[in-house]
């Protein structure tokens, strides 16, 4: 999708093309968008279907996948539809659990909706396209873990993603003695004192008192169905479980946790670290220039801040200055009509984008004398007032198709909080005065 799609339009136009639908309907604990919303992932399109509760029709959340606008048969397209299933489970850590399926030439809807969360914008965000097929089969036992109700099924589900990062079975419980100091958890920490607190050895319990238990049913030593205390302890193991399968998927498979994108933030410089090579980011990681070698940054970027479902473009601004401040380099923008500019900076010490919409954003000057100065001040208003109330800023190329970077979260200085009524007065005037300005043709905009 480009910069300046809005993902629940391209869901309306998707969702009337005719084709080769795959439908999944969800039981899920992640909040779902409650209005059909378009999410990218694996290059695919995939329509975010809502749930519709009314008197007539009571129908699940869904993702649905156009097959054939991809060349993939029904089975692949349900296979697309399990990955996707199993990244937004992979970042929530919730049940996202594939109960029903229907195709036909339209997304048609599935099923009766059962206890499912929904929200007005479901991110994009962070979902991880696992590397392998080692790690795409973890991801899904793991997803499968999460879903599962009975808990018996919902560690057995947890150790298969273990398991799966390590194959060699001689070498779990070593692996698991020397990971147990390491872990994060609450949970699985406290389950973790408790079972050393007994004399158990973690690793052996696990095994036996779990996975064996649960898996074969010739055993002396199985868990009983109808045994209230065997539910309450496999309850108690899960987190230990879960948290033992995590750290191994990571270690051994490459599949970070979904911490790890808040943690280390690599997205905030994702595209622009990608135009330099590593003799250049070592020298912009110490703060410098590397000596003798030149940098070329755009000359134009497409500039706009977003939260959730809510986003307001200034649109493509050209550079008109950029230097290294302070060990970051300080790039200057201004709208395409000269009538506003916009300033960040690159921490690569920090990996962080950083702005200032205080000082960092505003007019280069007052006229008004056309409706693309007044359009200007409207857009920076709603800009401004956007990150005030904890938007972020995303830095997209000029053709809007790759995104270059995205600040964290703005959260105003201590003592400072959004002017809600002195924003809607602003607008008013500046509406008001819109709707006086005579149109012109040609004229730009920010």
């Amino acid at each position: 999708m480009l910069a300046s799609d809005d993902p629940f339009k391209l869901a309306e136009r998707y969702q009337n093309q005719r084709g080769q639908w795959v439908v999944g309907g969800l039981e899920t604990q992640v909040f779902w968008p409650n209005s059909p919303q378009l999410v990218r992932f694996e290059n695919l399109d995939f329509l975010l279907q809502s749930a519709v509760v009314d008197d007539q029709h009571r129908s699940l959340p869904a993702i649905a996948i156009r097959a054939n606008g991809y060349g993939l048969t029904v089975n692949e397209g349900r296979a697309a539809v399990m990955r996707l299933a199993t990244a937004i489970a992979w970042r929530e850590g919730k049940k996202v659990d594939i109960v029903m399926w229907s195709e036909g030439s339209h997304p048609h809807r599935v099923g009766r909706m059962l206890n499912n969360a929904f929200t007005e914008y479901f991110s994009g965000e962070n979902l991880h396209v696992p590397q392998s097929g080692e790690a795409r089969k973890a991801l899904a036992y793991y997803r499968e873990g999460l879903s599962l109700g009975n808990p018996f099924y919902s560690f057995l589900g947890f150790y298969k993603a273990f398991a799966r990062s390590l194959p060699n079975g001689r070498e779990r419980g070593p692996w698991i003695e020397q990971a147990l100091p390491r872990m994060t958890d609450r949970d699985a920490i406290s389950r973790r004192e408790e079972l050393q607190a007994q004399g158990d050895n973690i690793s052996e319990y696990l095994a036996t008192q779990g996975r064996h238990a649960i898996a074969h049913a010739e055993r002396e030593d199985i868990v009983d169905p109808d045994d209230p205390d065997d539910h309450q302890r496999i309850h108690l193991d899960k987190p230990l479980m879960r948290h033992l399968a995590e750290l191994a998927m990571d270690e051994r498979l490459g599949v970070p946790p979904p911490s790890a994108y808040e943690r280390d933030h690599l997205y905030e410089l994702e595209g622009f670290r990608a135009l330099f090579d590593d003799e250049q980011l070592e020298g912009l990681r110490r703060g410098a220039f590397t000596e003798g070698r030149d940098y070329e940054l755009p000359d134009e970027l497409y500039v706009m801040a977003r939260k959730g479902q809510t986003a307001v473009h200034l649109g493509l601004m050209h550079m008109t200055a950029s230097c290294m401040d302070d060990g970051k380099v300080g790039i200057e923008l201004e709208s395409a009509n000269g009538r506003a500019f916009f300033a960040f900076w690159m921490d690569f010490t920090n990996e962080r984008l950083i702005i200032d919409p205080i000082q960092g954003c505003g007019l280069l000057n007052a006229t008004r004398e056309s409706r693309s100065d007044i359009q200007s001040e409207i857009s920076l208003e709603e800009f401004k007032f956007l990150i005030y109330c904890n938007g972020s800023v995303e830095i997209w190329s000029s053709d809007q198709e790759r995104r270059m970077g995205k600040s964290e979260a703005y959260v105003l200085p201590n003592n400072w909080s959004p002017d809600f009524a002195g924003h809607q007065q602003n607008l008013t005037g500046l509406n008001e005065l819109l709707q006086g300005m005579p149109e012109i043709g040609g004229e730009a905009t920010v």
